[in-house]
């Protein structure tokens, strides 16, 4: 009798003991790999169930992946990384070279501009945007607490503005800002402790796929390693660190630099198109944002002449151009310029019409409020002395200065939305904790 007692209260222990277990364990919505993987399914059904992969025709398939999309079919069908509008126009180095490859190789699998190829790369789009909700996850972890990584994570699943890119453009903004906040990531793990050689070549090996993605965000691995040189301790060993990842990250380039060295005849860091993109936006006839007539592919005699000079000429070109405007109408350069700041953020003005009205005003309104939360934010996360304070603010201030020299379309700013998210979401989560006693009035 005494032994079927115990035996009694050990199984009620046990029970116990499994329920609590039961109880502890977070429920599965909480998972960051469950957040991702609805995240991507969720951009899956976008792009099936909406079509987003029937892209239209016109102008022989343009919008596919526009300048990348006619990169990636020179080299699909065996014309090299060349012709990046209409007609032939010889050897190019207009965009960086891995998504354009990417491309390429899903043209040469699935067709060229074909429905199956958009769907596939619109695919592996999505795949580094829910990828996008773990890197979030683990900043926002780092930086702030658990609550907020979940919060940012899921916002970044669900958030239809974050779903549109991946599942309508086929250009490397997703793949970017997934390997931006990986930078981040990686930067705020390497300053918990004194990193090894092989964390640092590895840092050096993504700043360098980096580059070859979008050139332009480079600008943000010197603050990186600048942040990361005052926060580890000051030993050799972290400056030769530091050396070993940008030593690493020319490794990387160097096989690009080559090859544009040896096509063009002159060096060329990864590519050239900045003086095109600079005259679009400034010139006799521009009002401070892109023209289009001066686009080769818009206009006949822009592409004769770029035909007749090749690429590095017609570049040459527009580069002696772009500095003629600006020395003589300085003035008018540094109003375009301010004004493509405010437009950085409030994005430039587009006709949007839905049932007749047209929403312009809407769409200012709602990019400007993205803007001012993340900035207010970061103001609250330099405020309480968070840890990459520093970083992210670089992000929001450094980051976006090459793209106030020319037409700042909003997808230029989308590889530092998942932070700007961020940012937003732990504004809010401040905000739930401030308490409003309203005052009591007397009753008479």
């Amino acid at each position: 009798m005494q032994d079927e007692g115990r035996v009694a209260t050990n199984l009620v222990t046990v029970a116990k003991a499994d329920r609590h277990e039961e109880l502890a364990r977070p429920p599965l919505y909480h998972s960051i790999l469950f957040i991702v993987l609805i995240a991507f399914l969720l951009r899956l059904a976008v792009i099936t169930v909406g079509h987003t992969y029937r892209i239209t025709p016109r102008r022989d398939h343009f919008q596919f992946g526009w300048e990348m999309g006619r990169l990636a079919r020179s080299i699909a069908t065996g014309h090299g990384f060349s012709s990046p509008t209409d007609l032939p126009t010889g050897p190019s180095a207009w965009a960086p070279p891995l998504y354009p490859y990417i491309l390429a190789g899903v043209f040469k699998l699935f067709g060229v501009y074909s429905a199956l190829s958009a769907w596939v790369i619109l695919a592996f789009n999505s795949v580094f945007a829910a990828l996008t909700c773990l890197t979030l996850y683990r900043i926002a972890e780092k930086i702030y607490n658990t609550s907020v990584a979940r919060a940012t994570a899921w916002t970044w699943a669900v958030f239809p503005y974050a779903i549109y890119w991946p599942v309508r453009v086929v250009w490397e903004t997703s793949f970017t800002a997934f390997l931006l906040s990986f930078a981040l990531l990686l930067t705020l793990r390497i300053a918990k402790e004194p990193p090894r050689r092989r964390a640092w070549i590895f840092f050096g090996l993504l700043w360098g796929v980096i580059a070859l993605t979008n050139t332009a965000v480079v600008s943000m691995m010197p603050f990186c390693l600048l942040w990361l040189l005052y926060w580890l301790p000051r030993r050799p060993r972290q400056f030769a660190g530091a050396a070993l990842c940008v030593f690493t990250t020319v490794l990387v380039v160097s096989p690009w630099l080559v090859r544009n060295y040896e096509v063009f005849g002159k060096v060329i860091f990864i590519r050239d198109n900045l003086p095109l993109e600079m005259y679009e936006a400034n010139n006799d006839q521009s009002e401070g944002l892109w023209t289009r007539n001066e686009h080769p592919g818009n206009n006949p005699e822009a592409m004769r002449r770029f035909q007749e000079l090749g690429e590095p000429g017609f570049m040459g070109e527009k580069q002696q151009e772009v500095r003629r405007f600006i020395r003589e109408h300085p003035g008018r350069f540094v109003g375009f310029t301010v004004e493509r700041a405010a437009y950085f953020w409030i994005a430039p003005p587009q006709a949007t019409i839905v049932s007749g009205y047209d929403l312009m005003i809407s769409r200012h309104t709602n990019f400007l409020l993205g803007a001012v939360f993340a900035f207010a934010g970061l103001w609250l996360t330099i405020r309480n002395r968070k840890c990459g304070a520093f970083l992210l603010t670089c992000f929001l201030l450094i980051y976006p200065l090459p793209y106030y020299l020319v037409n700042p379309f909003p997808r230029y700013k989308h590889p530092i939305e998942p932070e700007m998210i961020m940012l937003a979401v732990y504004l809010f989560w401040e905000a739930s904790k401030v308490q409003i006693r309203w005052p009591r009035f007397a009753r008479t």
